[in-house]
């Protein structure tokens, strides 16, 4: 083996260590804890979700006013919110958008959304959990575990996600 081969194997080597020790790895279904998570209600404000939503599990439903079945769902999670209020917190997520645009379409949607609706606009959540296909639900605990995760919306899956949901809520 040559001198060269021989360095190319040793370099190899120390960059595989490099970047097994060095490069953190990825969290994936979880975040250590909601303390950095910030979000801003749809009147505007800004509030940090551990600091409100700590005491029951947190529904997030990753939702756009730009998503069809996303607005098709909304009832469903109203209707969710209405059975479940105190046993979960529902949160609707809008991944970072205009604050404005969100407004106006809460303003417009009859009836009106019971459960609190914020935008991501750090994006924490969404890029956390990997949200990349809307409608995305995730019922969470309070240091951010993933308890439950369902992607997608059709009317013939509402009792499913009912019970699976209302399972983990009453335990």
């Amino acid at each position: 083996m040559s001198h060269n081969h021989g360095m190319l194997i040793i370099i190899a080597v120390l960059s595989c260590f490099l970047l097994y020790f060095f490069i953190p790895e990825e969290k994936k279904d979880s975040i250590s804890s909601l303390e950095g998570v910030t979000l801003t209600a749809v009147n505007g404000q800004q509030f940090r979700l551990a600091g409100q939503f700590t005491e029951k599990p947190i529904l997030l439903v990753f939702w756009s006013t730009t998503c069809g079945s996303c607005i098709e769902e909304i009832p469903f999670i109203s209707k969710l919110h209405e059975s479940l209020k105190d046993k979960i917190t529902i949160i609707g997520i809008h991944p970072n958008f205009p604050i404005k645009k969100v407004q106006k379409f809460i303003k417009k949607y009859k009836p009106a959304i019971p459960y609190m609706i914020a935008v991501d606009t750090q994006e924490i959540l969404s890029k956390t959990y990997n949200v990349s296909i809307l409608p995305r639900t995730l019922l969470i605990d309070r240091n951010g575990k993933v308890l439950y995760d369902h992607t997608g919306y059709a009317p013939e899956n509402e009792k499913d996600v009912t019970n699976a949901i209302s399972s983990i809520a009453l335990n």
